[in-house]
């Protein structure tokens, strides 16, 4: 066996394990949230991480902007090219994905939201095939298929809640829906970006575009008191400083890392694994008995991410 096929099934191994990292990681924004949603209001609660997270990335932007190193070696567009890249990215993308969702999530139940989010990497995979070019296999269908199961398993609906088309709930759940379509957009289309401008480039300019949206659109619906950020207790402040500097920052340039060196549509399938460990992680800090449909599910999501990772490279190398 060539060293080449053999550094490449290595470095898939590698990048499946990165991923599941990614995904502990982002779980915890479940934790965080619904801690700091206590005292605060969702708009506020997506705001202040992401603004967080904007100042750190930026402050490291700049302290790298002399390292020849950073960037890409494909010429970039001009000024105007870009700033529309970014608003498409920050808009149609991050700001969608965050605002529709919790605006949908608000007028529709959880259940419905467990089985509409279910398209996000479905989407994922679209938007690559449509932006950057890549192909669904044989084998990324029956992934989707392994991952998606477990999920339902995990999240042991009870299908007689489940009100997809019920008019009282149809617009939250197009509300979602749409976030959904935003959240995979950001994906595609930061792999796009990803070729001409570096990990900490994207992050930077997309946020400062969501921040801004965010603000404007919380002053209008959430007017920020600051009497009341400064009565907010300690666990409040951790839990936002850790969605920002966790989830948001480390495990966001950590997957920007990985999907520069494989194909979106077989890393997407890893987003699966988000709802097996926000589950995880309520039952250990909950103290909750480990049900058998969450050891069943995990590990189709597993083995789903796990194929589309090792063997779905292998067969793109083909």
């Amino acid at each position: 066996m060539s060293e080449s096929v053999t550094g490449r099934r290595s470095g898939s191994s590698w990048y499946f394990l990165l991923l599941v990292l990614v995904n502990m990681i982002w779980a915890f924004q479940y934790t965080g949230a619904r801690i700091a949603t206590r005292k605060l209001g969702s708009l506020t609660v997506t705001l202040l991480p992401m603004a967080m997270a904007t100042v750190f990335l930026g402050l490291l932007l700049f302290s790298k902007r002399g390292a020849k190193a950073t960037q890409p070696s494909r010429e970039r567009s001009g000024f105007g090219r870009r700033l529309l890249e970014f608003v498409a990215l920050g808009l149609g993308g991050c700001f969608v994905g965050q605002f529709c969702l919790t605006a949908g999530v608000s007028r529709s139940l959880a259940s419905n939201a467990s089985v509409i989010t279910l398209v996000i990497p479905v989407l994922t995979a679209f938007f690559a095939t449509l932006l950057v070019g890549e192909k669904m296999s044989r084998l990324l269908w029956v992934s989707f298929a392994l991952a998606i199961g477990g999920v339902l398993l995990v999240s042991d609906l009870d299908w007689r809640t489940i009100h997809i088309f019920r008019g009282k709930y149809l617009a939250g759940n197009a509300l979602i829906l749409v976030g959904c379509f935003g959240s995979a957009f950001y994906n595609a289309f930061s792999k796009r970006l990803l070729r001409v401008y570096t990990p900490l480039e994207v992050l930077v300019y997309s946020y400062m575009v969501t921040d801004l949206a965010l603000l404007v659109t919380m002053q209008a619906r959430e007017p920020l008191s600051w009497r009341r950020l400064a009565s907010l207790g300690f666990a409040v402040w951790l839990s936002l400083g850790m969605i920002a500097f966790l989830c948001l920052t480390s495990a966001m340039l950590l997957f920007f890392w990985v999907i520069q060196r494989v194909e979106l549509t077989h890393a997407a399938l890893s987003i699966y694994l988000l709802p097996v460990f926000g589950v995880l992680i309520s039952t250990v800090t909950l103290h909750e008995k480990i049900r058998w449909q969450l050891l069943a599910g995990g590990f189709l999501v597993f083995l789903g991410a796990f194929l589309a990772t090792k063997y779905g490279e292998r067969e793109t190398a083909r």
